[in-house]
């Protein structure tokens, strides 16, 4: 006669449930997480650094599952990051941020956690960095604030931030005079419309070098630019170093 197996006790021996961990506990950790991604929506990285240290103080010794074998506690701590990826990737977009953008973030943070060989790395430098990397995004590239015929010419912009966008192209877009939409997108924006498209290329060249593609003339090639030496001059005005320091910061990290 087949033995039967308790459920509940199947469940612990699978180690569905960490020991160390009551519901009270659960639940709180559930609520920071719900904080925290609500700081990545409004775009505010401070907040997202203020939830992370209170989890640290809470959880010190928070482990992604109980599993006994260093492989299988490694791929859950993988699973575990690949679902915060996909929550800060929903709760960026819903913050503003455009697919562009999220695409080019979620795609290196894909690979990183795939190549992480260390529990310790995912756990105490991958986890927030995604966290604080996708606010920042939202700080950065939100247009939920702008009007409606802003927010269409920035989307524009962006879709179309590798080519060359004349000004006079998106006065007949909107059938309005282009000093009106230039007043209005400065007001906006906080900046004219070339040096618009000048920090989005910069920052979406950042996301492509930080997904590993350090060849300075492929990505001036890539988003545009005639001149690489421009390129660079470009991206140290908005990014404040050269491209070649900001690929060597990288790999100092």
């Amino acid at each position: 006669m087949e033995e039967k197996t308790d459920p509940d006790q199947a469940i612990t021996e699978k180690g569905f449930m960490p020991d160390s961990m009551n519901m009270v506990q659960i639940e709180r950790r559930y609520e920071l997480e719900q904080e925290m991604l609500h700081a990545v929506k409004w775009g505010n990285p401070y907040k997202v650094e203020d939830v992370l240290d209170m989890r640290r103080k809470i959880f010190p010794d928070l482990v992604c599952c109980g599993k006994e074998s260093a492989t299988e506690a490694l791929r859950c701590c993988k699973n575990e990051l690949v679902a915060l990826n996909a929550l800060c990737r929903f709760s960026a977009k819903q913050g503003g941020v455009q697919p562009l953008y999220l695409h080019s973030l979620s795609n290196k943070y894909a690979l990183m956690i795939e190549n992480a060989v260390s529990i310790a790395y995912l756990h105490d430098v991958l986890y927030p960095q995604i966290a604080i990397d996708y606010a920042t995004a939202v700080l950065e590239f939100s247009i939920n604030s702008y009007s409606p015929m802003i927010k269409k010419i920035v989307t524009y912009l962006t879709v179309h931030l590798t080519e060359d966008v004349r000004i006079e192209q998106l006065g007949k877009m909107h059938n309005t005079h282009i000093s009106h939409i230039s007043r209005k997108f400065k007001k906006e924006t906080g900046m004219s419309i070339p040096a618009y498209v000048s920090k989005q290329r910069v920052g979406l060249a950042k996301l492509y070098f930080e997904d590993g593609q350090t060849s300075i003339k492929d990505i001036s090639d890539l988003l545009g630019f005639n001149d690489s030496n421009y390129f660079s001059k470009v991206f140290k005005r908005y990014a404040g170093m050269t491209p070649s320091d900001y690929i060597n910061s990288i790999h100092e990290r």
